[in-house]
Order: structure tokens, then C-alpha cells, then sequence
């Protein structure tokens, strides 16, 4: 029968789309699972739509509303399953999904985390976007070339590469990973943090195990109207927080610092340089001061200042 499978469901005002993760996460190959979905205190009848499946999940809610990551964290606690899966509630899965993690997982039990590639589509018209996760973001390809694969795409990927590679910007999607239940005695529960709770969970897990990457798209992201991923550079100022927590992390070596530190003023002036291309030139020279703090950043964001700030004279003038 193979292990039991935990799938957690964290749902907060997402009606329009809690049948379908649902149903995508009952249409699974692999039977072996249990289907816990946690209400985190919906304003909306996301409840109501849950009462179809009130014999083939179990529902817990919230009294109040504590966020997506303690959503996760209250499944995590209430499951059973050595293998746990997280699947949002506006998101959904390709059929075979865990099959064929459970499969590849079987190969490496050492490995604690995994993940795969995910396509992201439309709710308005469900239409997918042309590239896939690993094609709009190709470090990951770098970081298994060479790897051979047989009947699965799933590579192996070590934990200072997967460090690397997450700080470049791979983003790893609650929805596209399976976990090993024992990672969260090594590195904690997802962190209660504003935003990007995901990436932070990411580069914690890099301190104790390798990745194994699987090279398909098993996963559907999708995107509306509510969805945070939309608001981008709120995603950037949480990333750069998130940063900012690892940077206070003793765990970490001095060339991983130095990379992080690294990471903070690139990102730092990516966030100058959008602030600036929304026409918030006074926010633009905020981030660009903070990215002064990096010495390998330095000189590109004192020129970007001093372009902000002779286009304003200019204008004045």
C-alpha cells in the first residue's frame, strides 16, 4: 500500500476554488492518504462548500484568523502520515502527482524534502501560462545537469546548491512539495512570518538535508484577483525580511553570510528599481541607501541615487 500520505489544505476565503484543490487531491493514483483541510476563520461559505466532502476529509477551523503558515502548522500536528504533502486551497494537482513522489521518495530515504516543477494558470479563464516554474526560473537546470535519470526526471540536489539556488530566486511553492514528517524536528514548523513563509521553510530545510527534484509538472498554481503572489513588490520586501531572519541565524557559515548578504543588496536594488519604474522615486532611493550596506552593491546603487536624484533636479527645474 505504500506510506500514508498527510495532504494538507490551509483555506482562508477561497470558496471559489476549495472544490476543485479537493477533488484534485481525491483524484490522486495513490490512494494511501489522508485529506486534512484547515478553515482558517473564511468570512466566505468556504465551510459551506466543504460539506460534500465531510466523509472523505477531516475539517478543522480556526476560531481566529492566524495565516496560512499556522493553517499548515495545525495540519501538521493533527496528521498521521510519515510523508506530508501541502496543496492550497486555490491551487490543484495533476492526478499521478504523489505516485510519483511517494515513488522517487522510496529511492532516497535519507532525503527529507522534496519538490517539483508547477505550471501557474488563470482563474478568470483557466488559461496556463507558456513556461513552467523551473522554465521562467532556470538555475535549477544547473544545478542537475549532468545527472542522469531513469524511468523518473527526479534529481538530487545538495543542500548547499539548493541554498544557492533558492537565495538566486527559485521559488518552491507550498503546493509543489512533499515533506518527510522528520524535517520538522530538525528545522521547526513553517514560521508565523507577514509574507513569503515559504522560501524562509526552504532555506531552513537546505541546513540539514538535499533535495530531490523531479523534472514535471505535477503541480497547478493558480492566480486571481485575492492572490498575494500578484502584488510583487510586497513579495520582494518579504523576501528581503526573510533574508534578513537567516542573516540573524548563528547556523550559518561565513561564505553562506557572505552570499546572503550578497542576495539582500541585489534584491535590494531590484526593489529600488521597481519602486522607481512605479514612480515612487523617494522609495527607490530608500532601498538603493539600504543596498549602499553591501559593499559588492555599492557603487551600483550610489549611481542609481544619483540618477533618481538629478532626474528629479531636472524636473524641477
Amino acid at each position: 500500500m505504500g506510506e500514508l500520505v498527510s495532504i494538507i489544505i490551509p483555506a482562508f476565503n477561497v470558496s471559489r476554488f476549495i472544490s476543485t484543490a479537493v477533488q484534485s487531491a481525491l483524484d490522486q493514483t495513490y490512494k494511501n492518504i489522508e485529506i486534512i483541510v484547515v478553515d482558517d476563520c473564511s468570512r466566505d461559505d468556504t465551510v459551506a462548500k466543504l460539506a460534500g466532502f465531510r466523509d472523505k476529509i477531516r475539517l478543522l477551523q480556526h476560531v481566529e484568523n492566524q495565516g496560512a503558515a499556522e493553517a499548515r502548522n495545525t495540519g501538521v500536528r493533527q496528521s498521521r502520515g510519515n510523508l506530508i504533502a501541502f496543496l492550497d486551497g486555490d491551487d490543484q494537482w495533476a492526478p499521478e502527482k504523489l505516485e510519483i513522489f511517494v515513488d522517487s521518495l522510496s529511492s532516497f530515504p535519507e532525503v527529507q524534502f522534496a519538490f517539483s516543477d508547477f505550471s501557474r494558470f488563470e482563474w478568470s479563464d483557466r488559461s496556463f501560462f507558456a513556461l513552467s516554474n523551473s522554465q521562467i526560473y532556470p538555475s535549477i537546470y544547473n544545478a542537475i545537469q549532468g545527472q542522469k535519470y531513469i524511468d523518473r526526471r527526479h534529481f538530487l540536489i545538495s543542500k548547499t546548491d539548493m541554498f544557492s539556488i533558492l537565495l538566486d530566486g527559485y521559488p518552491i511553492y507550498p503546493t509543489a512539495i512533499v515533506v518527510r514528517r522528520s524535517i520538522f524536528d530538525n528545522v521547526g514548523m513553517w514560521r508565523k512570518i507577514r509574507t513569503n513563509e515559504d522560501f524562509d521553510f526552504g532555506l531552513r530545510s537546505s541546513r540539514v538535508t538535499d533535495f530531490l527534484y523531479i523534472d514535471e509538472k505535477l503541480a497547478m498554481v493558480g492566480r486571481h484577483d485575492a492572490n498575494l503572489t500578484l502584488d510583487i513588490q510586497r513579495q520582494m520586501e518579504g523576501n528581503i525580511s526573510v533574508i534578513d531572519l537567516q542573516l540573524c541565524d548563528s547556523v550559518y557559515s561565513k561564505k553562506e553570510l557572505e552570499l546572503t548578504r550578497y542576495c539582500k543588496g541585489r534584491r535590494l536594488s531590484g526593489l529600488g528599481y521597481a519602486y522607481l519604474h512605479s514612480g515612487n522615486p523617494k522609495q527607490a532611493i530608500g532601498k538603493y541607501r539600504e543596498a549602499l550596506r553591501m559593499k559588492e552593491w555599492f557603487w551600483h546603487a550610489l549611481v542609481r541615487i544619483g540618477y533618481i536624484s538629478l532626474a528629479g533636479d531636472r524636473k524641477r527645474n
